[in-house]
Order: C-alpha cells, then structure tokens, then sequence
C-alpha cells in the first residue's frame, strides 16, 4: 500500500522523519530500501515506508509499529 492511500484512509501524521539505510551506500545498487520515512501518529504508533525499487513507487508501507501511548511525534 503507497503512502498516499495510507494517508487516504487513517490521514495525515503529527510528525515525519526520513533518513537513508546503508544500502545507499552500495555501489552500483539499483534497488529499493534506500531510504526510509518514519510516520508517527498520536495514541496510534508508528509506520514505516520504503521505496520499492528503483523508479518504482515512492513509498511503499513496510512496518507498522501500534503504540496506543505515542505521542505522535519522534
């Protein structure tokens, strides 16, 4: 699921934070995963996104973390 129906169906989060994985780091890789966006949503937790592959679908939903304590931000 993209970020966009994610955002669709439940809204948009408190807070965001994007870093980058050490597959950003390999030469000559043209694969997914090389970075990351943490959404973080109040009394609901934490989801995570991914880029498929290379040109693919900019966030794709790989983690959800419920958490009915969070605060909705990092």
């Amino acid at each position: 699921m993209g970020r966009a129906q994610v955002e669709d169906l439940i809204g948009p989060p408190n807070d965001t934070e994007r870093h980058i994985t050490g597959k950003q780091f390999i030469p000559f890789f043209f694969g997914g995963d090389t970075h990351r966006l943490e959404a973080y949503y109040k009394n609901e937790g934490r989801l995570t996104f991914s880029p498929g592959h290379l040109g693919g679908e900019a966030d794709v939903l790989i983690g959800i973390e419920v958490d009915p304590k969070a605060t909705g931000y990092r």
